[in-house]
């Protein structure tokens, strides 16, 4: 593994290429072993983890439940925890903890196993921890441990493990024949290719908008329920790094509340891909109303398109076809204009803000 000095966020999203064609490598032997206590008969599989990995397990869902299947329940660890139903019907648990020892994630996953017999995955990026001890089974995401706290690389990773996992569980069932499934991989493959150009291709979007990314006073990404966990990430990574008020909405939640909040300084993302028609014809009537109260509308395209309207402030990107696929190459537009943009601020992302705040979480014994 490539050691970094000084490593930043872009550093990471550099990598993302090349760690998630690795992924890809590894295929074959990864999934076989991390599948290999999960019954032929599964249909019910729980993923437990919080934070930006929930948005990534999440983005990884619907791609899931249509190649294998299965009904797959993501949930946030401390919900579960607290609040969660234990099902006995789950037959598969995948706690997903990058350092493998976040104790909501352990806990969590303790409390699923406890009424049901279901296999339990662990995934994470450190093999020698708690949680792969706890597990039958583990998926390594080969991406060492970032070692800043604002998480890039690894959230692709996480993206595409699950979906493989998933992939290799359809394959396994006869679901997929095996031609199938290696055109899946091919596919997989053509996207992960086209991971550095998409960086390049939005670095070069933020230096042509460089002036309004940085005077804008809130940001709003809009998009299909099925980028539902990227739509949150996006709002996850602004906030975190950019620090202005930032919303991610799918399109039902936007119009049916979202669209009151908008006003002329908003600066609003819309991502266009390949899905159900109507889909995007409502996006498009949205996005033609919203024109109309702010000139701060920015599109992200993986349609292969032009756009109707050529207003120059569409980003076209590598096209994919199965839009469930789209989440891989989704973030990392916003992973790069988060970084950039708060660069252009001042904002020291090495220096933490708030550096008190977990230990004013903590009681005093």
């Amino acid at each position: 593994m490539m050691m970094m000095n000084n490593p930043t966020m872009l550093s990471y999203i550099r990598r993302e290429q090349t760690v998630l064609g690795n992924l890809l490598t590894a295929y074959p032997t990864a999934t076989s072993q991390a599948l290999a206590n999960v019954p032929a008969t599964t249909a019910h599989w729980l993923i437990l983890t919080n934070a930006s990995s929930l948005n990534a397990a999440k983005s990884a869902r619907p791609y899931m439940q249509k190649t294998a299947n299965l009904q797959v329940d993501v949930v946030d660890a401390a919900a579960y925890l607290n609040y969660g139903h234990v099902n006995p019907a789950i037959d598969t648990i995948i706690g997903i903890s990058l350092s493998g020892s976040d104790p909501l994630t352990l806990a969590a996953v303790k409390k699923a196993q406890t009424s049901s017999n279901a296999t339990t995955i662990a995934m994470t990026a450190q093999l020698e921890s708690p949680l792969v001890t706890l597990a039958q089974t583990s998926f390594n995401l080969l991406t060492g441990k970032e070692t800043i706290p604002y998480i890039t690389l690894s959230y692709n990773a996480i993206v595409l493990a699950l979906m493989f996992l998933s992939l290799r569980s359809a394959a396994d069932r006869d679901l997929l024949t095996k031609l199938a499934a290696n055109q899946e991989l091919d596919d997989f493959g053509l996207i992960i290719e086209h991971i550095n150009e998409t960086i390049q291709r939005a670095n070069d979007y933020y230096r042509k908008f460089t002036i309004d990314f940085g005077l804008a006073t809130e940001f709003t990404s809009i998009g299909a329920s099925s980028l539902a966990g990227t739509l949150t990430e996006m709002e996850t990574k602004f906030t975190e790094i950019v620090r202005v008020p930032t919303h991610g909405y799918t399109l039902s939640e936007f119009t049916h509340g979202g669209y009151l909040g908008a006003h002329e300084t908003h600066r609003q993302f819309y991502l266009e891909m390949s899905t159900q028609p109507d889909v995007m014809l409502a996006l498009q009537a949205v996005k033609a109303y919203e024109s109309r109260l702010t000139p701060h509308i920015y599109t992200i395209s993986f349609t292969g398109e032009q756009p109707e309207i050529n207003d120059e402030q569409t980003l076209q990107l590598y096209p994919i076809e199965d839009g469930l696929k789209v989440p891989l190459l989704a973030i990392i537009p916003f992973q790069v204009l988060a970084w950039f943009i708060a660069k252009a601020k001042g904002i020291n992302l090495s220096h933490p803000i708030f550096d008190d705040f977990q230990t004013n979480l903590t009681p005093e014994k």
